[in-house]
């Protein structure tokens, strides 16, 4: 998973951004979902991820809403009956933002991972990215962000790899 880093004043035109929700950072392997430390999180009801593409590994953000994060650690941290747990589980969302396994840049990773959830039904969105004009644009975007309660902007390369 890769991490933030604090902006140092570069120039971010031409740079991606997205909104950096304040949630619980979590992996898509495919078959389970894992916190951003490898551990599995336990509490994800089969029915949560039911719809999840099989063969893609996602990076994103499970996320409730703004000024819920104690809702959602809530939510994570209860073991239920499956029944029971997705009923708990119905508010939360999987944002993604990456899909790190595959080859590419960060926007042709996010292009492949819009695409391989496009039909996976409520459960799991993509977090939308804007290329940034400047100084100004990367301003009025995180106060566009932090009027709504927001955590911050992200900023992603556009051109990193992984491999």
């Amino acid at each position: 998973m890769m991490h933030g880093q604090v902006w140092q004043n570069e120039d971010p035109t031409g740079w991606f951004m997205s909104e950096k929700l304040d949630g619980f950072r979590a992996f898509w392997d495919g078959s389970k979902l894992y916190s951003r430390n490898g551990n599995i999180i336990s509490s994800v009801p089969e029915e949560f991820t039911r719809l999840f593409p099989q063969d893609v590994c996602l990076d994103g953000e499970l996320w409730v809403g703004y000024d819920q994060y104690n809702t959602l650690a809530s939510i994570i941290r209860k073991t239920a009956p499956q029944e029971e747990a997705y009923e708990m589980w119905k508010e939360v969302k999987f944002n993604v933002f990456d899909a790190p396994m595959h080859s590419g840049t960060y926007i042709e990773r996010h292009s492949f991972a819009s695409e391989s959830i496009s039909n996976c039904g409520p459960n799991i969105c993509m977090i939308p990215i804007i290329c940034c004009t400047g100084f100004t644009h990367l301003h009025a975007t995180l106060d566009q962000i932090k009027s709504k309660k927001g955590k911050n902007v992200l900023t992603p390369c556009a051109d990193i790899t992984f491999r």
